[in-house]
């Protein structure tokens, strides 16, 4: 039997890391056998057997990261010239012979992981649009073990997913306090918002709370182009625009002033804000973005464009 070089498994993307083994050991008709740190003198005592009796064996280590230098270094060296095939998961850069990189779009990178949705729904065979995929990130976030739970949920009921089976199916995951900032921002209420958000950069990346912010003032954007300016809005006039721009239909409301029950009280962002103030809100986010990305004190700057926002709203149009 001809030997194979470890190969290795760099990235974070863990559920195309699985689908890889199961295609690679079916393809070869290995039996799979997955090691760990803490089993690392099995795999040790496996790798140093002689003979053809492990050949229908793969040995898939799922730990690599976790093991001491001197560990990696000796399962390196029994396994090049072993007869059992190995393949090492890895989430740091590799210098090898057979890497294959899987990795997953930047949590910030929102229309990759819509893509990367659609393609998880395309294998579970799930017809869906991309408002469906867009919908199912929205609930889950970007979490490739919990999307992965999700569709294969989805898959159990329906292929061919509506809005309202998404509601009813998918578990809601994100974090509401990061939309709850959003919409304290966009309402004018900054004292709440500074607060929210030093509690929110106590566990979350800066990179990704200035996503939150340009995706929030985005969708606002157009719906303010969109409608025509007016007190209240009906049901049916809101779930029409969001139908029609793709935002969600639970922002959609809490945008035109729609208050759910149970929730606190919401503002008609049309009577708040025109074109004109977005866009400069939609320019300094730009430029926050560049800032948190190459300052030193990322989390002041975030602080710093809500005073901007707070003046911005003060401006007459």
């Amino acid at each position: 039997m001809k030997l194979l070089p470890v190969i290795f498994l760099a990235g974070d993307a863990k559920i195309l890391k699985d689908e890889y083994v199961e295609n690679f050991c079916r393809k070869r008709h290995l039996k799979r056998i997955k090691v760990n740190v803490e089993e690392k003198d099995a795999a040790f005592n496996l790798l140093s057997q002689v003979g053809f009796f492990f050949d229908g064996v793969l040995l898939d280590v799922v730990d690599f990261d976790e093991w001491k230098k001197d560990d990696q270094k000796k399962l390196l060296e029994m396994a090049e010239p072993s007869r059992i095939s190995v393949i090492v998961r890895t989430e740091e850069g590799v210098k090898a012979k057979e890497v294959v990189q899987l990795s997953l779009p930047k949590p910030w990178e929102q229309e990759k992981w819509i893509d990367y949705v659609s393609e998880r729904l395309r294998k579970h065979k799930i017809s869906a649009s991309q408002k469906i995929a867009e919908l199912i990130f929205e609930r889950v976030g970007p979490n490739d073990e919990l999307l992965e739970r999700e569709i294969e949920k989805l898959a159990c009921v329906t292929d061919r997913p509506t809005e309202e089976t998404i509601q009813q199916v998918i578990s809601q995951y994100v974090r509401s306090d990061i939309d709850e900032f959003c919409f304290r921002v966009s309402m004018g209420d900054f004292e709440k918002a500074h607060v929210l958000l030093g509690s929110i950069l106590k566990t979350t990346e800066p990179i990704v709370v200035v996503a939150s912010l340009a995706r929030h003032f985005l969708d606002l954007y157009k719906i303010v182009l969109f409608v025509e300016k007016r007190e209240n809005y009906p049901w049916p006039v809101i779930k029409e625009v969001s139908e029609k721009l793709g935002v969600g239909l639970g922002k959609t409301a809490r945008f035109l002033g729609f208050s759910f029950k149970g929730a606190g009280k919401s503002v008609n962002h049309v009577s708040l804000y025109d074109a004109e103030k977005l866009e400069k809100i939609l320019e300094r986010l730009y430029w926050l973005d560049l800032a948190v990305k190459s300052s030193p004190t990322p989390n002041l700057a975030i602080h710093s464009f809500l005073d901007q926002v707070r003046k911005i709203m003060g401006e007459k149009p």
